[in-house]
């Protein structure tokens, strides 16, 4: 299993059925697949699609599995624990729910642009029937069904995206294009496109080979390899540094594609980048087995400085270029650079006594719009939170 399947499976899995109403869906998607599951999700669908992307395996680590992993920092944020929020700027955030222009029980906002103004998601029943939505300024789009798992949206309203068997698309003014797949590979995972154009993901052939690919949005029938071969490509900042993986190690290339490993924190011997903006990236490394099982940890790097630092988080879902950290447990938290931090609101109108289940999937550049769902009534809707 590599890095660009973990975070693959992560956007199939967003609109899998959940049976309870307790079951935190980001949660159980990253922990499932990263060895760290505390709940159980149902994704028979899903399953199905992975199997045609020969996406289906376990996270194994070479000969470091034997040797005591170091010691983790306790945990700053507990799922049942209060969390002290002394906010670096006063802001006040405000839950509201998007509409939804189609009916379906699972629907999700998946990620935001850098600015705010635009939100990609999925609505459908959880049986890999989902609809793709963009929403701009809050009016909702659906778009063509030709398109599946939207992965990521622009500034400019660009929605990128894979399909179950592979196919990489690009949807820009209601025209949707499919990106090529380079020669020997027979499927793409795409996960990012800039401000730029820019979209970046790894094609994948038989026996596990994979290589970062760079397509343009004006162009999406042209790509360029990025690295050598066993390279994975999952995010893309706005001035067009590209993170992911090179082998089993973390990996940046510069905009003029000029390559290098990032640092892995102390003590580690792997680790993966899932995505990037600003200055900023965040990924995991390995931790330690449990019962065959490796326990993923997050990490943050300071892209100017290079530094790695293992975060003090159950979870990291998302970084804004501001530096702000996206935390996803049983109740979001956005954590600034300096460590302060303030909890997303529930819903006004809801009453405590009704609260559902909330997760947050995406930030944006100045970490004020925070979107994702929440699970009430026994289905999700999906949610975007506005701080001012």
């Amino acid at each position: 299993m590599t890095t660009f399947d973990d975070k693959r499976i992560a956007t199939l899995l967003r609109s899998a059925p959940v049976p309870e109403p307790r079951v935190d869906v980001q949660r159980a998607i990253r922990d499932g697949r990263r060895r760290r599951q505390r709940r159980r999700v149902g994704g028979l669908a899903t399953v199905t699609v992975l199997a045609g992307l020969g996406a289906v395996g376990t996270v194994q680590f070479g000969g470091a599995a034997s040797e005591p992993a170091p010691i983790p920092p306790a945990l700053a944020v507990s799922p049942t624990a209060p969390v002290s929020t002394a906010p670096a700027r006063s802001l006040t955030c405000e839950a509201s729910l998007l509409p939804q222009p189609i009916g379906g029980p699972v629907a999700v906002a998946t990620a935001v642009d850098p600015t705010g103004r635009h939100i990609v998601g999925d609505i459908g029943t959880g049986n890999e029937d989902g609809r793709v939505v963009l929403w701009t300024d809050g009016r909702a789009k659906v778009l063509p069904a030709a398109a599946r798992h939207g992965a990521a949206v622009n500034a400019g309203g660009y929605v990128v995206g894979t399909n179950g068997d592979g196919t990489g698309w690009v949807y820009r003014g209601g025209t949707l294009r499919t990106l090529a797949t380079p020669p020997g590979y027979d499927a793409v995972l795409v996960y990012a496109v800039n401000g730029r154009g820019d979209i970046v993901g790894t094609a994948r052939g038989a026996n596990d080979s994979h290589r970062a690919v760079l397509w343009s949005v004006d162009r999406p029938q042209q790509y360029r390899l990025l690295g050598r071969p066993g390279s994975a490509a999952n995010g893309i900042t706005e001035d067009g540094t590209v993170v992911g993986t090179m082998g089993d190690q973390p990996y940046r290339w510069t905009p003029q594609g000029v390559g290098a490993e990032l640092a892995v924190p102390d003590g580690y011997p792997h680790a993966s980048v899932d995505s990037a903006h600003g200055n900023w990236a965040i990924g995991m490394v390995p931790g330690a087995q449990r019962g065959g099982s490796v326990q993923m940890l997050p990490v943050r790097w300071n892209l100017t400085t290079g530094a790695a630092s293992l975060l003090p988080y159950p979870s990291a879902n998302g970084v804004a270029a501001n530096g702000d950290l996206l935390v996803s447990d049983t109740a979001p938290l956005v954590v600034a650079a300096d460590g302060t931090s303030r909890r997303l609101p529930e819903r006004a109108e809801i009453p405590a006594t009704e609260a559902g289940t909330y997760t947050a999937n995406g930030i944006s550049d100045d970490g004020r719009t925070v979107v994702g769902a929440v699970y009430e009534n026994q289905q999700h809707r999906p949610l975007v939170w506005r701080c001012h």
